[in-house]
Formats: C-alpha cells, structure tokens, sequence
C-alpha cells in the first residue's frame, strides 16, 4: 500500500508537503490530536459523539487496508492543522507588531511636528 501524502501551495509558500512517517504514532491511531472536541467544549460536559471508532484488524490480526488508511490520513490531518494554526499565529504576530510600528512611528512623528496635542489644546484655551 503506497502512503498518502499532502501539499499546501499558497503565494507565499510553495509545496510545502506532508508526508506519512509510519514509525510516529500519529498516523496509527484514529484519533487525532486536533481533530476532536476542544478543551472547552469536553469541560462544559459534552460528550464526544463524534469520536472516530477504533481501526479495524482482519483475520490475521492486521489492521484493514481501510483502517490503516484512516489512521494515516488522521495523521496528515494533524500534520496540516499544526502547520496552518502556526502559520495563523505568525500573521496575527506580524500584525500586532506592524500595527505597534505603525502607532510608535506616528507618536515619533507627532512629537517631532511640534509636541503632542494635549499641550497644544491648553495653549489655545489659555489664549482664548
């Protein structure tokens, strides 16, 4: 049985791949690390009835060529989510650290225009 594989393309990244390692556990078990319920969710009380079932043997005592496919592909899916979830978190850290850069360079700017507007909201109550 050849193992499954994925690649994720987007304009910043290109083929990135996602290979099977059989010698982890995560592609030899159905129950995936990102695939259930969150924390939340299990603490509120609710039941995962979702839960994939456990892999089926055949009459020798392997896994099924299905069961194993399901355990690689849960395994990918792990993989992927780890992959994207990172990639999330970098963006959002390179927004708030744009937007920081962005709100020092106009403070440094408005300072150098001439002070801040606070001091020059009280000179023109004075004068009035």
């Amino acid at each position: 049985m050849g193992k499954p594989l994925a690649v994720y393309n987007s304009p910043d990244v290109e083929n990135q791949q996602f290979l099977v390692d059989l010698s982890k556990e995560r592609y030899n078990t159905t129950n995936g690390k990102t695939t259930g319920p969150s924390a939340y969710v299990l603490e509120a009380g609710q039941i995962d009835v979702d839960k994939p079932s456990d892999p089926k043997l055949n009459e020798e005592g392997d896994f099924t060529y299905l069961s194993k496919l399901r355990m690689q592909l849960t395994g990918l899916q792990d993989d992927i989510n780890e992959y994207l979830t990172h990639r999330m978190e970098q963006a959002k850290n390179k927004k708030l650290k744009q937007a920081d850069e962005q709100r020092i360079k106009e403070e440094i700017t408005k300072l150098l225009d001439g002070g801040d507007e606070d001091d020059e909201e009280q000179e023109g109550e004075s004068i009035a």
